[in-house]
């Protein structure tokens, strides 16, 4: 991988992950490999995910895994002389002892083992934003149209939800209508499940990630098929959420780098993709929708965090729809 976690692997082989002599485990190409990936779907999946999850964090250079997972040059060489660490044991901090203890020599600096709970809370916070975003697709069964699904928020003014998901269906011929949603569940195996069977205006509905971008299922009158719109590009954050009134309905996922806003949504009633773009002046944003021949400008206001860090935007466009778009933190910054 490269400086930022990056590589190249085709479509249908198997990649392989080491750092120095140490095998980390090996997963089917894809966009996005993590530690769920990389373990063994099996009994021993939580352990090992666990393991490998607090090895990671603790070779980070700053200890801060929120801004990415370093790992620094000079410790990248001396880690061609380690011997392979058991990524099943119980006892993770004695197996990877003198491995700290390198870490803690060559960077000058403390590598402490993080919690099991810090680790996989972490672990998780970025799960959430990576399979978080807006998705584009159909419906077929007993109706058939278009669909779409926005996974990581609710509603305007909760910011963002992870795995909190909304998700609709139109059927233009039938002028029939699906709607729902909620907090629901996600399972996160080696590709996670969003799962919703709570009564409500929609009936179940289950779709399981076939890629960290496509999701196949079923919803109460048939098969569901949705793809990921507003794709990564390398953004620092992403946002997520709907643009909504009495004519539109658009599931929206855009990506923030600097102070530039890029992305797509997806109008489910009209069946139209829409070009997003737009930028940041402090917490004000002017944004640009372009789709299905016509163009869109809209403003928005952004609130922050305690930290400074983006929380959601809020605003409306010149065709009277308001939004709400609710920020996670995606890549770390460059």
């Amino acid at each position: 991988t490269d400086a930022l976690g990056s590589y190249t692997c085709e479509t249908g082989n198997t990649i392989a992950f080491s750092i120095g002599a140490v095998s980390i485990g090996q997963a089917d190409c894809a966009t996005l490999i993590t530690p769920n990936q990389l373990a063994t779907d099996n009994a021993t999946f939580d352990l090992e995910v666990t393991n490998l999850t607090r090895f990671l964090q603790m070779l980070d250079f700053d200890g801060d895994p929120d801004n990415g997972i370093v790992i620094s040059g000079p410790l990248q060489a001396m880690a061609t002389n380690w011997t392979q660490v058991d990524f099943l044991t119980t006892d993770l901090a004695t197996a990877a002892m003198l491995i700290m203890s390198d870490a803690a020599s060559v960077d000058g600096t403390l590598h402490p083992l993080p919690s099991e709970v810090d680790a996989l809370l972490h672990l998780v916070d970025t799960l959430a934003c990576q399979y978080a975003g807006a998705y584009s697709g159909s419906i077929s069964g007993s109706n058939s149209g278009a669909a779409g699904m926005v996974i990581g928020w609710g509603a305007a003014s909760f910011g963002f939800i992870p795995f909190g998901f909304e998700w609709q269906a139109f059927d233009a011929a039938n002028e029939f209508t699906e709607f729902g949603g909620g907090s629901g569940s996600m399972t996160v195996r080696a590709l996670p499940t969003i799962d919703h069977t709570s009564a409500g205006l929609a009936g179940p509905i289950t779709v399981n990630f076939t890629t960290p971008d496509a999701m196949q299922g079923t919803w109460s009158g048939g098969t569901v098929s949705l793809n990921r719109i507003g794709v990564d590009n390398g953004g620092e954050y992403r946002f997520v959420g709907k643009a909504s009134s009495a004519e539109v309905e658009a599931y929206i996922s855009l990506n923030q780098t600097g102070d530039i806003l890029s992305g797509q949504a997806f109008d489910v009633i009209e069946g139209t993709l829409f070009e997003v773009s737009g930028t940041l002046t402090g917490d004000s944003a002017v944004l640009s929708a372009t789709g299905g021949g016509a163009t869109f400008s809209g403003t928005g206001v952004l609130t922050r965090e305690a930290d400074g860090t983006p929380r959601e935007m809020t605003g409306v466009f010149d065709d009277g729809s308001t939004f709400s778009i609710a920020a996670c933190r995606l890549n770390a910054p460059t």
